[in-house]
């Protein structure tokens, strides 16, 4: 009972309860609030979290392995797709020439 009080009185202060937008307007309101106090609860929350020096390790051996097959995967793209553009040329090349 004490949320739909909240809300109708939202309404009216912004003139316009009786519609959709307006009954969004204080559920909008309200979320943002609840939002807010949870963001400064887990704000304070997190100066407390440390994170294991071997969890770490783990994660940077990841991303560089990752970034090792991003990095063999662009180098594979590039030779396949030079190779494609030279035997293009090589066919425009002895087309012209009347082979």
């Amino acid at each position: 009972m004490q949320k739909t009080q909240l809300a109708v009185s939202i309404g009216q202060a912004n003139g316009s309860n009786d519609t959709r937008v307006g009954k969004a307007r204080g559920g909008k309101i309200a979320a943002i609030t609840a939002t807010g106090a949870l963001m400064a609860t887990t704000g304070a929350a997190q100066a407390a979290i440390v994170v294991p020096q071997e969890m770490l390790d783990v994660f940077v051996d990841l991303a560089t392995a990752f970034g090792t097959l991003v990095a063999a995967g662009a180098i594979l793209f590039g030779v396949i797709r030079g190779a494609l553009a030279l035997f293009k040329l090589a066919g425009r090349v002895f087309s012209a020439a009347g082979a």
